[in-house]
């Protein structure tokens, strides 16, 4: 008998193809079979299944072993499922232009064409982890996740839910050490040391010495128009800081990274925390990177006004980057409009 092909047939074309080297007709099928002229009807067209007990009947009929008739039947319905699918989510893309699929397309995120609606639909599902966006949006509003039933109440909700959730896959929580309180206190100011150097080398011991201690430092591209810096949550016992790059310096890259390591040591396990809300927690962990990177006996000691050269000093004195110094400078006096050239930029969205 013909092999398989590549496009959707039914049980009953192999049934047919039996046949007419049989030389035989439905009727006899069916007296050969002991059904009815209607059931092989609906049999050879597809409309009714194969069923166990019918395909070791044709065994016995055709000599052809009934694995072989059951894989047939089993294929077809699997490929008619694949069909029915595929127009399933061509129907759902209208909701996936809430998602933000050119951010997904840009970094490979998503890889089906813009065209390729129903291709396009099953990647982003795929993505989020759902069979469907009824699904997902049961999953971020009722689901057992805390940090998503927040998240889900927000009107950038599809935004926010593709960006966490990217960093919930890059995690990989199993691959880290326990978490340790005590261990990740010691280590801040060896991380707070390191935004002297250059920020790539730097950020990348900085991800090694924090799995240490059972945290994922993540680095996921911001979405456009969502504006969030940092998150903090926990998943599987760990804390995962998620960092957008927003503005790509490495003054915002270190003072966004102690803030959210201020809401792991500070806060609640069992919460998302986005920076950019304006809470009681996030001024808390915004004042605990402030004071750690510039404690309060130095803060009158700000340069304010245009001092490059103070503010390096300071810098020194500190050990820290004088890109910090020159952005806690300018919160004082809001004054933005110099001393880009002691910024380093950063992106690491590759």
């Amino acid at each position: 008998m013909a092999a398989t092909p590549n496009y959707i047939v039914t049980t009953g074309d192999f049934i047919a193809e039996w046949m007419e080297e049989a030389g035989i007709n439905a009727a006899e099928l069916a007296r050969r079979l002991d059904v009815t002229p209607k059931h092989v009807s609906e049999l050879l067209s597809g409309k009714a299944p194969l069923s166990a007990h019918l395909a070791l009947a044709l065994e016995r009929v055709t000599g052809v072993p009934a694995r072989l008739w059951n894989m047939y039947e089993a294929g077809y319905r699997e490929d008619l499922a694949r069909q029915e699918t595929v127009e399933a989510l061509d129907a759902q893309y209208e909701q996936a232009t809430a998602f933000p699929l050119g951010y997904l397309r840009k970094f490979a995120f998503i890889k089906a064409p813009a065209r390729d609606h129903a291709g396009t639909v099953r990647e982003l599902l795929t993505l989020l982890g759902v069979a469907s966006f009824d699904a997902w949006h049961a999953t971020w509003t009722r689901g057992s996740v805390a940090y998503r039933r927040t998240a889900a109440g927000r009107e950038d909700a599809p935004a926010l839910s593709v960006w966490l959730t990217i960093a919930e896959r890059e995690a990989d929580p199993e691959s880290l050490a326990t978490y340790d309180d005590a261990a990740l206190r010691e280590i801040v100011p060896r991380l707070r040391a390191l935004t002297v150097s250059d920020p790539a080398s730097s950020v990348a011991e900085a991800a090694r010495l924090l799995r240490e201690v059972g945290v994922a430092l993540c680095f996921v591209p911001a979405v456009p128009g969502l504006g969030i810096h940092g998150a903090t949550r926990w998943i599987a016992g760990h804390p995962v800081i998620q960092l957008s790059l927003l503005w790509k310096c490495d003054d915002q890259l270190w003072f966004t990274l102690f803030h959210e390591l201020g809401h792991v040591l500070l806060h609640s396990s069992k919460e998302l925390f986005l920076l950019g809300q304006h809470t009681t927690a996030e001024s808390e962990a915004d004042a605990y990177a402030s004071r750690l990177l510039v404690p309060d006996e130095y803060v009158a000691r700000l340069p304010l006004e245009r001092n490059l050269a103070a503010i390096e000093a300071l810098a020194s004195e500190l050990g820290i980057a004088p890109s910090i110094v020159l952005g806690q400078a300018q919160h004082e006096t809001r004054d933005y409009a110099w001393g880009h050239s002691l910024r380093r930029k950063v992106d690491f969205s590759g």
